[in-house]
């Protein structure tokens, strides 16, 4: 959290605190419940990943990632029919409950195994990492815009994508591990400083008191100089303006999913040189 939003917190509680009714103020200064206590875990317990697969297009990472979302949306679907199972009052609803239950984990399991020979050894039962090595970043265009930078002389067709109805014109990409997750940060930072900057803009008129407008003032004033500074250095480094609706789509990636200490040593094993096998 940033000082920024230390400030918000600070603003808000404040105007909570004016508007608060008396039976509400009292309850404020009820004591605070006593801080929770963690003991330390005596040995931090290692966790261990091996990479499965490379996604090296980005139609290969679009759909990992299309088909990890619909695993992930069938395993809240149970959940939910669980709960539905869990409170169910007749036998009738418990046993028809239990049957769709049993169909749809069937599913589960049977896309699961399809994951599993698709991607090398992918669970969705086993915690995995899924990291873009490159990333491209594109801006929307109109079928209008699109007709026009098609009718270039070097237009190339692969510098347009397709997601969903929309179509998108590919305006950089990205490559390294790094290097990917330095710009997310970079534009997480923009994103964050537009977000802020609008809240504040909405609290200043809510503000009666002198002091508080003048922070406001005066935050106001920081995050714009920090984000023309941080627009100013987006275009340089990219050659075209920040657009709020651009998206960065992973190019490649790795896959990895965690393994146990025995899998990793058998893992070693098997790599190992002959004269290390001896």
């Amino acid at each position: 959290m940033n000082k920024f939003s230390f400030l918000l917190a600070a603003l808000c509680a404040s105007l909570n605190a004016q508007e608060a009714k008396p039976a509400e103020t009292k309850a404020a200064h009820a004591a605070a419940p006593a801080p929770e206590v963690k003991l330390a875990d005596k040995a931090e317990q290692k966790t261990y990943f091996a990479e499965v697969w490379v996604g090296k297009t980005i139609a290969d990472c679009l759909n990992f990632q299309k088909n990890i979302q619909v695993l992930s949306q069938q395993v809240e679907e149970l959940k939910r029919l669980q709960v539905f199972l869990d409170n169910a009052l007749t036998t009738p609803e418990k046993e028809a409950r239990g049957h769709e239950i049993a169909a749809k984990s069937a599913k589960l399991k049977g896309d699961n195994e399809s994951m599993t020979k698709l991607y090398n050894g992918f669970s969705i039962e086993r915690p995995y990492q899924f990291i873009a090595i490159k990333a491209i970043i594109a801006t929307p265009i109109s079928n209008e815009e699109f007709t026009k930078l098609s009718g270039a002389k070097d237009f190339k067709p692969d510098s347009v994508i397709a997601v969903g109805e929309k179509k998108y014109h590919i305006r950089d990409t990205i490559s390294g591990q790094g290097e990917v997750e330095t710009f997310g940060l970079s534009l997480k930072r923009i994103t964050d400083a537009k977000a802020q900057l609008q809240q504040l803009i909405d609290l200043q008129p809510k503000l009666t008191k002198d002091d508080d407008k003048k922070k406001v003032e005066k935050a106001i004033k920081e995050i714009q100089d920090d984000l023309t500074k941080s627009l100013g250095e987006f275009k340089q480094a990219r050659g075209f303006d920040f657009n709020a609706d651009a998206i960065t789509l992973p190019a490649e990636a790795k896959l990895s999913v965690q393994i146990t200490e025995d899998e990793k040593k058998a893992i070693e094993a098997k790599s190992a040189p002959a004269s290390d096998k001896k």
